[in-house]
């Protein structure tokens, strides 16, 4: 019996005996009152940290809102609906930054019994409500009347205004649902949500379910009533309330799984309606194409897609009215071509989202990861579907690389985190959970199979639909889906531990018929890091590719212990490839190995590719390889496929800025011998690109620029930029086209003085589109001259920018190295009032700064700055920790490899 049935047949018991209850005189009642008077009210005296107790369950809620952008706060009445395991003489729940006017606990009888509130005893708003008499065990109601503000920092029910229109909208994960109403904020409970919310005239009011009608009220107001939702949790509630743009999509069709077409809307800031038209279009076939996999039809009763003037993420997956970032769904003719890539991506994601997170939720914050890896991944596999052979079918294996650089670090936590506070919560969204969550998952999809992975996918969905789970539970749907048992201690390895396995793989040739190779497992450790190398073991489910005298095979094999041996039973290997499907691991070779590979790099596909160029790189980096076999792979690997060209060409960035000043003219001819002609073989069929292919030329354009190969084109496009941003005259929005504009800005910034910077944040300053103003304004302060750089600090802090778009300049700032003591003397001087503006969940990442500096001594002085201010950055100890040891490795490497890459880079000059 899974455990969904057991959970449904507690309930049914319950509710059996519920209605023996009601049938007729029972001979036992007065024996059973005695004892019921017996027991003792349940009174837990501490506040509880963590998952609030279980012996009260909500089971559906209320929610009557009386909103007005134009004012500061609402008020509401909450109406919960509960059973008590117990007697209750205090409840434990959530409230943050509310008024309580009153509550009551009404019995099925209509008896109602006053309680007491007392907010804020505990972190997070816990909250207690004593009652003048024991709440009976059995079903009973709450009802809470409260008044609250509107927040200021994109949580729970937010304001924001823009061209001086204020707007509302609610963002309520993690846990921030408890600032929008008082109630149970904890993931587990899942219940269904009947809003009705009275608003001025004029405004559109959006929420989960369908507008079953309104009422107009004599006052001006419009009273909004919402039919009730299927049960979904806390942190997915959603309301937006504004002078939104809104569009009315086609429905999207009934099909076998669906009976009916599915209500579709968006909405957007007022004048950006026509701008959620590409996202709209393909918002069916991405559907369709969902239902398809789940083998599940979309959940809920309509489906809404909303951007909103400000936002503190991307989007939020919010069951049936996505939230968004304006930028993060609007697309105009003015959006570059990687940022449109992106803006869909995030589509496809957020409806992933509606059976994975939604349908089917965690029990508690220590396995969002199954939310965010999962919709990660399906949003690649949707992407490849709908936009095939662009790319998208490699996209979470170049997540999972990305994601490795912060899994090199001794402070990297493993994707199935324990969760002991608030800010263990806010930790678990971040690479780790997205990026390696995709990476770990596509990897056991290529080990099982497409086909018995999703099978197991499907069995998820339906053995907890509407309910919660754990991650026992996915790997053993996983497990019983694909019909392979072993799989779940390899994904415990790879989920319950951080870090990177690292392959050290030696081959040997005895006779010519006897081949061996050794693989021996540690966890990659970079050059100055304390990891404890070998510490860690993994079930690696390998995948080894093996080229000698008989011709290729890849050999598939578990990994269970440190050492592992392949025999070659009547062959010895020319060169070995061991990471064949783009799995979550690295590896070492020998100098001949490396070699041997490089030598056969248009052997490999474009996955085995991008492995090979992450592994040698990161085995220079831990001082495993030599400098010129990197140098010789970056070359090698320049007219590969446009991915894993772009890896290269940015593997080849960070070592140019690496350099020494002084030395970096070595990088810049190693740079236009290897890039420039691929440039230039691009840029001759620009017309006839692939979007990839489009996306390499950008990067290569960028690059050459910026590694100093492309010197007269500097000029160029300074120029193009001061008359995009309308240095001498009006803005000419034909100057630079979209996808250079930013590549544009920085050199304009960098070569046309106060004039180009007077004129750019002006333009900034009026712009409408949200990506472009903020984009522009960190491009500006990481290039700008000193002058420049400080008075774009301080107008950053000024009413005219959102909180957001101040946080994300005043980090940028540090990213001038030029001028970089400068801008950290004014982020000291001014942090307590740029801090004040900053979004609730960017308070914490603000540590993240110290990973900026690359010597030692500065990044502790920036280590103990953050420590003294703590307290107003709550949370930021896990993002300090990482980022001070990110900046101490850049120091060791710096230190320890950069000398080497010097004099290599010198030989070959001499060549």
């Amino acid at each position: 019996m899974t455990l969904n049935r057991v959970k449904t047949s507690f309930l049914a018991s319950v509710a059996g005996l519920a209605l023996l209850a009601g049938c007729g005189p029972n001979p036992n009642d007065a024996a059973d009152k005695g004892k019921e008077e017996a027991v003792e009210p349940v009174k837990l005296e501490e506040p509880p940290a963590g998952q609030l107790p279980d012996t009260v369950v909500p089971t559906a809620y209320r929610l009557d809102l009386v909103t007005d952008p134009a004012k500061d706060g609402f008020t509401g009445t909450a109406e919960i609906d509960m059973r008590l395991k117990a007697p209750h003489a205090r409840i434990w729940l959530h409230s943050l930054d509310q008024t309580i006017q009153s509550v009551v606990a009404r019995t099925p009888d209509g008896t109602e019994i006053e309680g007491t509130f007392e907010g804020n005893l505990a972190d997070g708003g816990v909250s207690k409500i004593d009652f003048a008499e024991p709440v009976p065990a059995g079903n009973a109601t709450l009802v809470i009347e409260y008044r609250a503000p509107y927040n200021f920092g994109l949580a729970g029910l937010y304001k924001a205004e823009q061209k001086d229109r204020p707007y509302l909208a609610t963002q309520m994960e993690p846990i921030d649902a408890r600032r929008m109403f008082p109630g149970f904020d904890d993931p587990r409970f899942k219940t269904p949500w009947t809003l009705t919310v009275t608003a001025p005239q004029g405004n559109q009011v959006i929420a989960n379910a369908p507008l079953k009608g309104t009422s107009q009220l004599d006052n001006g107001m419009v009273e909004h009533t919402f039919a009730a939702t299927r049960p979904i949790q806390s942190y997915l509630v959603a309301l937006a309330v504004g002078p939104y743009d809104m569009r009315e999509g086609d429905p999207i069709p009934a099909n076998t799984l669906r009976a009916t077409p599915v209500p579709f809307r968006g909405f957007a800031p007022a004048g950006k309606g026509d701008q959620l038209d590409v996202a709209m279009q393909v918002t069916d076939d991405m559907v369709t194409f969902q239902e398809s996999y789940f083998n599940y039809p979309y959940p809920y009763a309509k489906l809404d897609i909303i951007a909103v003037p400000d936002f503190a993420y991307g989007a939020m997956e919010n069951a049936g009215a996505i939230i968004y970032r304006e930028s993060a769904l609007l697309i105009n003719d003015r959006t570059p071509l990687g940022r449109r890539r992106g803006v869909l991506t995030t589509h496809a994601h957020e409806l992933a989202h509606q059976w994975f997170g939604n349908l089917v939720t965690p029990e508690w914050w220590n396995d969002i990861w199954l939310n965010e890896a999962f919709a990660t991944w399906m949003s690649y596999k949707t992407m490849d579907e709908v936009y095939p052979d662009q790319g998208y079918d490699r996209a979470s294996q170049r997540r999972g690389l990305y994601a490795m650089g912060e899994d090199s670090l001794i402070n990297a936590r493993q994707i199935r985190n324990p969760i002991e506070s608030n800010a263990d919560i806010n930790d678990a969204f971040d690479g780790i959970t997205y990026s390696k969550g995709a990476g770990v998952l596509s990897m056991f999809e290529n080990y099982l199979g497409e086909e018995d992975f999703r099978a197991g996918i499907r069995q998820h969905m339906k053995r907890f639909e509407d309910d919660a789970a754990n991650v026992e539970d996915f790997m053993q749907s996983v497990a019983d889906g694909s019909g392979d048992a072993d799989v779940v201690d390899s994904f415990r390895s790879f989920i319950f531990q951080p870090g990177i396995p690292y392959l050290d793989v030696k081959t040997e040739c005895e006779a010519e018929d006897a081949g061996l190779i050794t693989i021996t497992q540690k966890r990659y450790a970079p050059l100055g890091s304390h990891i404890d190398a070998d510490g860690s073991t993994w079930e690696v489910p390998l995948a080894i590719r093996i080229s000698g005298p008989a011709g290729d095979i890849v050999e598939r094999t578990m990994l269970t212990g440190k050492t592992t041996e392949i025999p070659l039973d009547g062959q010895c290997a020319d060169w070995v490839m061991p990471n064949a499907s783009g799995g979550y691991w690295r590896f070492n070779l020998s100098d001949e190995n490396w070699t041997a590979l490089t030598e056969n790099f248009e052997a490999l596909d474009a996955t085995e590719q991008l492995s090979f160029i992450d592994s040698i790189a990161a085995a220079f980096r831990a001082g495993d390889a030599p400098a010129s076999a990197v140098l010789d792979a970056l070359q090698a690997s320049s007219t590969a496929e446009w991915d894993v060209a772009m890896q290269s060409v940015n593997k080849a960035k960070g070592y140019y800025s690496a350099l020494p000043e002084e030395e970096q003219d070595l990088m810049t001819r190693f740079v236009r011998e290897t890039y420039r002609p691929v440039y230039d073989a691009l840029k001759a069929r620009e017309d006839n690109l692939s979007q990839g292919e489009t996306l390499l030329l950008q990067d290569l354009y960028a690059g050459l620029l910026e590694m100093g190969a492309m010197p007269e084109e500097r000029e160029k496009l300074a120029d193009k930029a001061a008359a995009y941003v309308g240095v001498d005259g009006d803005p000419d929005p034909d100057a630079l086209d979209a996808d250079t504009v930013f590549t544009g800005i920085k050199y304009g910034t960098k070569l046309g003085g106060r004039d180009f910077y007077e004129a750019a944040l002006e333009y900034a300053r009026n712009s409408s589109n949200q990506y472009e103003r903020r984009r522009m304004l960190q491009v500006m302060v990481a290039n700008a001259d000193e002058s420049e750089l400080a008075d774009l600090m301080k107008e950053m802090q000024g009413s005219d920018w959102q909180g957001q778009e101040t946080w994300s300049v005043m980090q940028s700032a540090l990213g001038n190295e030029a001028h970089q003591e400068t801008a950290w003397g004014l982020y000291k001087a001014s942090f307590d009032n740029f801090i004040s503006r900053t979004p609730e969940i960017r308070k914490a990442q603000t540590a993240g700064a110290v990973a900026s500096f690359c010597e030692a001594e500065k990044v502790a002085e920036a280590r103990d700055f953050f420590v003294s201010k703590g307290d107003i950055i709550p949370g930021y100890e896990r993002s300090l920790a990482q980022a001070e040891e990110s900046g101490n490795l850049c120091a060791a490497f710096r230190e320890e490899k950069v000398g080497e890459l010097v004099e290599t880079l010198g030989e070959r000059q001499s060549d």
